[in-house]
């Protein structure tokens, strides 16, 4: 199976120049779960949600037999092919159980999924922006634009990864995001846990354009 090319150039940090303003390539909103067992959490679940154009090009790498959904032998393949990437760039993601964030500590659990009809469509944006900057894009690294959603309606390539925190707490935060913002990652506020709160980061930013920074979403759970 060919690997999912478009996640793999974001998280190797292929975007070299931007243009005016920062305009991702892709776009996922994210879902953040939580699990707790006996008042204290123990697990923080993501859910990242491509945007239908994303997804229309990962999708046919990764449903081999174009059945429209993702068999178990199909997402092992996925994930013994995207983890060990994403272990390099810490998943994207940073925790916090008290006073300095750190990386998830191991593997995460891993699953894939078709949502069909979509459960994410984005708004509009130039996915190409910063490809003919001053410093213009490798022409194979350029975002091309892909062909419409298909005529049966957009759907999402969904991944959903579940990191076990370091040990059981009633506090901690995460943050999910690329440096490079080939990737715009933002938190569905719709799906907030209870007990969980929303705000922007300002330890974690991208800033193409001095004086322009997009922060990241940050949640923050506490237990009473």
């Amino acid at each position: 199976m060919r690997t999912a090319r478009a996640v793999l150039v974001a998280i190797a940090g292929l975007l070299v120049s931007a243009a005016a303003q920062a305009h991702p390539h892709i776009w996922i909103q994210e879902v953040v779960r939580v699990v707790a067992k006996d008042g204290k959490y123990t697990h923080v679940e993501i859910e990242w949600r491509f945007d239908p154009f994303s997804s229309e090009i990962e999708i046919p790498l990764i449903d081999e037999n174009k059945d429209g959904k993702f068999s178990a032998k199909e997402t092992k393949v996925l994930a013994d092919e995207m983890m060990p990437e994403l272990k390099k760039y810490g998943y994207l993601t940073w925790l916090n159980t008290g006073s300095k964030d750190f990386r998830p500590p191991q593997r995460p659990a891993f699953s894939a999924r078709i949502d069909d009809p979509a459960s994410f469509i984005p708004p509009e944006w130039d996915r190409s922006a910063g490809d003919n900057a001053d410093m213009p894009m490798p022409a194979n690294k350029r975002a091309t634009q892909p062909d419409p959603p298909r005529k049966k309606g957009p759907r999402n390539l969904v991944y959903v990864m579940r990191f076990a925190l370091p040990e059981p707490t009633k506090m901690f935060s995460i943050v999910t995001y690329d440096p490079e913002d080939f990737m715009r990652l933002e938190i569905d506020k719709a799906s907030i846990p209870a007990g969980c709160t929303l705000s922007k980061n300002p330890a974690h930013k991208t800033e193409f354009v001095r004086g322009y920074p997009v922060f990241a979403d940050i949640v923050t759970c506490q237990l009473p």
